[in-house]
């Protein structure tokens, strides 16, 4: 059996680690046991030596999916500034263009919503998009690296969102639109600055 600890980050004295998701007092418990065996997917396509990540976290979603009820998204990572704890939404885009706007890079809304939410929660906690920008869709050779904090997100964006691409599952997004200009190069200088 697999038992889990954990610690509260971002904050200004060491925590000492507790029982997860037991220590969890804001989440509602479940009525009965979440049936995660439902969710099973073919592993078959993950590379030997990434399993015991993946393992691990499966395991630490089912400990909590099981117990309590909540949403679990994915989180592409976590930056930590100076000040800041920023929970990061990596995509690959390619450069598009709009008569209005000029150059811009585009995210979907389910995405939108997930940086808003962390930013929405506040203290030390703030969100951050980074895009991988490719030459185009076919090619994607890269073109470089960059970023933009969610306070300058949502000051520059165009709050008219526009139909998108392909998702994942087939259907077709909409997307929000924030100009390129807006972004910072995602170097060792710009990060130190926050």
């Amino acid at each position: 059996m697999v038992e889990w600890s954990c610690i509260e980050l971002g904050l200004p004295t060491e925590q000492s680690y507790a029982r997860f998701p037991e220590s969890l007092k804001e989440f509602q418990p479940r009525n009965r046991r979440h049936n995660y065996l439902r969710h099973a997917t073919d592993s078959a396509t993950i590379p030997d030596e990434y399993v015991p990540e993946e393992f691990s976290k499966e395991c630490l979603r089912v400990a909590f999916s099981s117990r309590y009820l909540s949403e679990i998204v994915d989180l592409d990572g976590v930056f930590w500034g100076q000040c800041h704890a920023y929970p990061i939404e990596i995509k690959e885009k390619a450069v598009a263009h709009d008569d209005l706007v000029g150059e811009f890079f585009g995210l979907d809304v389910g995405p939108f919503v997930k940086l808003t939410y962390y930013a929405a929660k506040r203290g030390n906690l703030h969100s951050m998009f980074v895009v991988r920008e490719v030459s185009d869709d076919d090619a994607r050779h890269e073109r470089g690296w960059w970023f933009i904090t969610f306070e300058d997100l949502a000051s520059f964006a165009s709050w008219q969102p526009l139909g998108g691409g392909k998702t994942m599952t087939g259907g077709s997004s909409t997307v929000i639109i924030i100009p390129k200009a807006e972004f910072r190069p995602l170097n060792a200088a710009t990060l130190q600055t926050l």
